[in-house]
């Protein structure tokens, strides 16, 4: 059949792995590249539609109708690292395997990371009967190919070059493409069911900048490495500005200060893929700060509307060791970005045996030393928020845990606590066993221990430092109502879960004031918060009043300070809450 005439679905199934996120609001590169590819390839744009995972399931029986209808149905899937999402929920492998066993007629292809461990996945027998597995990583590529072999190339890349590309693991010639597929993939922005409220994650570049990875890690199973030039990223934020997307994540790397820009970066001898030293890995810090500068402020300019910019990956080892070199680094990042930005620190484990037994590159000596430097370049406040903060991810059940290394964990968390260090957010998980690597089992006993310390000692004691009572934080996207409380996060890298009294799931966006701690999220009033109009959800969530007071204050409609302070009487701590009541009677 020649390609025109092809009818397409693309499923995006969401993929979350270490080094990208995909699960909404954040929208992959992947499936980007993937829509890109099937317009370059010879798809009319009509004839491809387009799916969110929650799309299909919100009306799956009417979805599979309209399916079985097409000549070809894609699905892009892979949580490698699983959480808890908000605002989706990404194709289960029981959904992927329906899908299998419904749909009759389409060519089915299943691509995406779920590509690099299906094998190993319990249920995941008979997949391959259903579908066309395109593995690695690079599903687009793979893809765009078969539709050239179909039509005699009809794009601008030369379908030998690419396919020669992949077979040897070289990446300059696929970023290439993947870079001219990202621009035409823009498209599926306007065409998301989340539009206009949706994060755009970018590609710098692929693969472990390391010889040998954590050998945990899912980054090790792929085979094609790259860096994205400067000017292919920057041309890719310029398309998502146009469809009206302000808002981006440079998430999809495993460790951005390695980021080169070099598409010819596996010849230099100084290649963070091609088996170097870890002296000459720490090298690359003295000579990438070009290419860091150039890349942020190209996408300045290349959105003058720019509302977000953040990152995720930064590795603390190469940051602890050099960080005279890597101070210039941050300081361009924090020059560039926006505030609330948070650099993840895959620390893993604070237990030096854990460390050496699966490969870790950071010591915990080195990570201290890399959260003092974000701390003293990030950490000043613009609009009352901190620009960039470090995180931090343990991972528990790897090989070489005991009882002390929990302990260990603790005491690294206190003492960046009593030294004043701030932490953005602590990331608690169990590992997820990839491939030949066995994990230890975590006892939920200790697991559920462990995060109640660090909750209580650590997360709640740091919220209310980054997020101090009276902070306002704006932008931020009502998403779902629970009880009395609307939840919302502002748009970024790691968003502050917020909890906001009242129900205001119709508006779009919001501003609002923080007035007390949980463990991981806060709670906040509207801003500006007028007491003399609050009603009593609102008045019964602020600390201190109550029910019975706040049915006073409804009663009685205070209209300025004074008369309020006589209802609450002398002991409610006035002077705290001075500036973030308001009266709408001034």
């Amino acid at each position: 059949m020649e390609t025109e005439r092809i009818k397409a679905a693309l499923i995006d199934g969401y993929l979350d792995e270490p080094s990208c996120l995909g699960v909404p609001p954040y929208v992959s590169p992947h499936i980007r590249y993937i829509y890109g590819a099937l317009i370059a390839g010879g798809i009319l744009p009509e004839n491809v539609d387009f799916l969110t995972a929650d799309h299909y399931r919100n009306q799956k029986e009417d979805r599979l109708a309209n399916l079985e209808e097409k000549d070809l149905v894609i699905i892009l899937a892979g949580t490698t690292v699983p959480g808890n999402y908000l605002e989706g929920q990404p194709l289960s492998l029981a959904e992927i395997r329906e899908l299998g066993e419904r749909l009759f007629y389409p060519t089915l292809v299943l691509t995406g990371p779920i590509t690099l461990v299906w094998e190993n996945l319990p249920g995941a027998a008979g997949l391959a009967e259903n579908f066309d597995i395109i593995t690695g990583e690079i599903g687009a590529a793979r893809l765009y190919l078969r539709l050239c072999e179909q039509s005699g190339s009809p794009g601008n890349v030369a379908p030998s070059h690419l396919s020669d590309s992949l077979k040897k693991g070289g990446g300059g010639f696929t970023a290439e493409a993947l870079s001219r597929w990202a621009i035409k993939g823009a498209e599926i922005f306007e065409r998301h069911p989340g539009y206009p409220r949706l994060l755009a994650e970018i590609e710098t570049f692929r693969g472990c900048p390391r010889p040998r990875g954590c050998s945990f890690c899912s980054e090790q199973l792929k085979q094609v490495h790259y860096q994205r030039r400067p000017e292919n990223i920057t041309a890719e934020v310029r398309e998502i500005a146009e469809k009206g997307i302000h808002n981006y994540r440079l998430g999809c790397q495993t460790d951005l200060l390695g980021y080169t820009g070099r598409s010819d970066y596996r010849k230099t001898g100084k290649s963070a893929v091609s088996g170097t030293k870890t002296a000459d890995l720490d090298a690359i810090l003295a000579w990438n700060n070009r290419a860091l500068k150039k890349l942020y402020s190209g996408i300045r300019k290349a959105d003058p509307y720019l509302r977000v910019l953040h990152l995720d990956n930064i590795n603390p080892g190469p940051l602890g060791r050099q960080s005279s070199r890597a101070r210039r680094s941050l300081e361009i990042i924090c020059r560039y970005n926006t505030p609330g930005d948070v650099a993840a620190f895959g620390l893993e484990s604070a237990d030096p045996e854990v460390i050496r037994a699966n490969n870790i590159d950071a010591s915990p000596g080195e990570t201290r030393e890399a959260i003092r430097l974000v701390n003293e370049i990030g950490g000043r406040r613009k609009d009352g928020i901190p620009k960039l903060l470090p995180g931090l991810n343990f991972l528990l059940g790897l090989r070489g845990e005991t009882d002390r290394s929990y302990e260990l964990n603790l005491k690294f968390l206190e003492s960046i606590k009593e030294e004043g260090l701030l932490l953005r957010r602590i990331n608690i998980r169990q590992v997820n066993p990839l491939g030949s690597y066995q994990s230890r089992k975590v006892q939920r006993s200790k697991l559920l221990k462990f995060k109640e310390k660090v909750n209580q000692k650590i997360n709640q004691p740091m919220l209310r430092k980054v997020f101090p009572r009276g902070t306002v934080i704006k932008n931020v996207w009502p998403v779902q109502a629970k009880g009395s409380l609307t939840f919302g996060r502002p748009s970024g890298s790691y968003p502050i879960l917020i909890g906001i009294p009242g129900n205001y799931l119709e508006q779009q966006e919001m501003a609002v004031q923080v007035i007390d701690h949980g463990y991981r999220s806060i709670t906040a009033l509207p801003y500006p918060f007028y007491i003399d109009r609050a009603g009593l959800k609102e008045l019964t969530h602020i600390p201190g009043i109550g029910e019975n007071r706040a049915r006073k204050i409804i009663l009685e409609r205070p209209v300025n300070y004074s008369e309020l302070l006589k209802i609450l009487g002398p002991s409610f701590p006035g002077e705290e809450w001075q500036a973030i009541f308001q009266f709408s009677s001034k």
